[in-house]
């Protein structure tokens, strides 16, 4: 089974461990070898390399990714094994070995953990997107750059429509151009505004024809699952796949098998990720490992070039379960466990969802309105059953849990008629919904962060009174982050920025007013100082690139938080 190793001064070391004497005394020669593998060039010959703890969570004698015997174990990091060359590959690309092992439960799936411990803001992978396509059911988009489209320019082989005879020439489009041009079934388009079910089939299409070209990858997705069986299950959506997707396919080309079909149809359902701005959805073979949790530890940004990058958001433990949400974090228990299930087939187990407090965020919890008191919320009074009635902690009143969610649906529905830009519209309507919902509950959350965003436009032409009302809000939008979505993030991020920039402006008021000393002052601008730093580690994804003196990381703009396609 698995084998924790601990290396610890004074603890004699195990054959193949990291702090093995004469690999030691040979990293003091050649330049130390760091934790991804990497020889750190920096050392001086006469200088050992410092002791440290560092706790491990091994298992050498199988795969790290595919559980089969292993034939070899990395000989840069000693922490992984793998069966073949392919795996290896995998496990260590340009010069950086991947701190983690797939492993696998019963009812479960497969699940990645951590094989040493990880700091936050590292860098646990990379993929490389197997297809992208447009996302299922969208309304008409270019196939190649995935942009809207108004049917004014289309490809003269195949007919769909494209930006331009550029784009209509474009590798991405060149995979389905030629099976589009066969099809017996001609598709119209005249509507460029609603959804059309006919681009259901591209992504489907560009993953049968890497299954077909590209089977080394096709082969890593084997141990995805797609759900086909839950899905048969909603017979009306099952129906327009086997009409927009099987039937044309095989009119295309009649070497298609349903079976195929149905499986690259139910790798995308379960396992693709928006991108391009929303308008596609890309699969990538080894992050699709990563589990769900509603209070995840790591945060994930995809690039132009197909490629996805993982980063911990916090510490992660050896042996700790990397997780990642599927859906946005600032929702509510009735909502957040009701798209799981209905998309991912499964009721979410995590420690937020298990507490009826939600970790002490509280982002569910009404208000009793026979009390009316802010001490009296209302909780579920069983956390695993969605029917179950919520509960005053007060008076003890029980609330069927389908007039809860009905209230918050009614609620986001009378928000969205607020204009958008009205800071008094935004905050008459908070001022109605504190007496309803808790000061934790995501749609106040929601409605601050609106107003922080809506505030940073005018924050110097504030008076101090309204200065202190905006910090407020900050402060509690990042008291719920730091339970939900702990760590470094972008959302965050932009939080704190907003809370530095309204502080720095108090600090100089309270101070031109003689309200505040200079040493109060200084206090206040330290402080800023640590929210402005804060602030850009939330900004920022760390990119590996090939070694050198300088640097090992790339460190480029984190771009916005994507969930899984829809």
């Amino acid at each position: 089974m698995v084998n924790e190793v601990r290396a610890e001064k004074g603890e004699a070391p195990a054959p193949g461990a990291l702090d093995n004497k004469e690999e030691t005394e040979a990293d003091a020669k050649n330049g130390a070898i760091d934790k991804n593998g990497n020889e750190n060039q920096n050392v001086e010959a006469e200088e050992k390399p410092e002791e440290v703890k560092e706790n491990t969570y091994t298992n050498l004698e199988v795969c790290f990714l595919c559980a089969k015997p292993a034939t070899e174990t990395c000989d840069k990091c000693n922490l992984v094994g793998f069966c073949s060359e392919d795996h290896k590959t995998l496990h260590r690309p340009e010069n950086f070995c991947f701190p983690f092992m797939v492993e696998q439960k019963q009812d479960v799936g497969r699940f990645v953990v951590a094989v040493r411990d990880i700091e936050p803001l590292e860098l646990v992978m990379w993929d490389n997107a197997a297809a992208l396509g447009p996302r299922m059911g969208c309304p008409p988009v270019c196939l190649q750059c995935l942009k809207p489209v108004n049917g004014s320019f289309s490809c003269e082989k195949c007919n769909w429509p494209v930006c331009d005879k550029k784009c209509a020439d474009g590798t991405a489009h060149r995979i389905e151009c030629e099976t589009l041009k066969n099809a017996k079934e001609k598709v119209e388009f005249t509507n460029f505004q609603d959804p059309h079910d006919m681009y259901r089939c591209i992504a489907p299409l560009r993953l049968l024809k890497v299954k077909e070209k590209v089977p080394e990858v096709w082969e890593r997705l084997t141990y995805l699952m797609d759900h086909n069986t839950e899905r048969r299950g909603d017979t009306e959506l099952w129906d327009t796949y086997q009409t927009s997707v099987n039937r044309f396919l095989k009119s295309s080309d009649p070497s298609f098998k349903d079976e195929d079909i149905d499986r690259a149809v139910g790798l995308l359902w379960t396992n693709a990720f928006a991108c391009s701005n929303g308008g596609g959805q890309a699969i990538f073979p080894t992050f699709s490992f990563m589990s769900h949790s509603c209070a995840p530890n790591c945060a994930h940004s995809v690039f132009p070039n197909k490629t996805l990058a993982l980063q911990a958001k916090v510490k992660i433990n050896a042996g700790e379960e990397f997780t990642i949400s599927y859906i946005s974090t600032l929702q509510g228990s009735l909502k957040r466990r009701m798209k799981l299930h209905d998309k991912w087939y499964f009721d979410c187990k995590c420690a937020r969802c298990m507490d009826p407090t939600e970790l002490g965020s509280f982002t569910s919890a009404h208000l009793c309105q026979v009390c009316l008191c802010p001490e009296a919320f209302v909780l579920t009074t069983e956390v695993e059953n969605d029917s179950a009635p919520w509960k005053c902690v007060k008076c003890g009143l029980l609330t069927p849990a389908s007039d809860l969610n009905a209230k918050e649906t009614e609620i986001a529905m009378e928000m969205q008629k607020v204009d958008n830009n009205s800071l008094v519209g935004f905050e008459e309507f908070h001022e109605k919904t504190s007496t309803i919902l808790h000061p934790g509950h995501y749609l106040n959350i929601l409605l601050k962060r609106h107003l922080v965003g809506l505030y940073s436009g005018v924050l110097t032409q504030l008076e101090p009174e309204d200065l202190e009302r905006v910090k407020k809000y900050c402060e509690e939008v990042d008291a719920v982050y730091q339970k939900i979505d702990p760590g470094y993030q972008k959302e965050r991020g932009t939080i704190l920025r907003a809370l530095c920039e309204t502080s720095k402006l108090l600090a100089k008021k309270y101070l031109n007013d003689q309200t505040e000393t200079e040493d109060q002052f200084s206090v206040r601008v330290k402080k800023c100082i640590e929210l402005f730093q804060e602030s850009q580690k939330c900004m920022f994804v760390r990119l590996k690139k090939d070694p050198n003196d300088v640097s090992k990381y790339l460190v480029v703009a984190r771009k916005d938080p994507i969930a899984l396609s829809s």
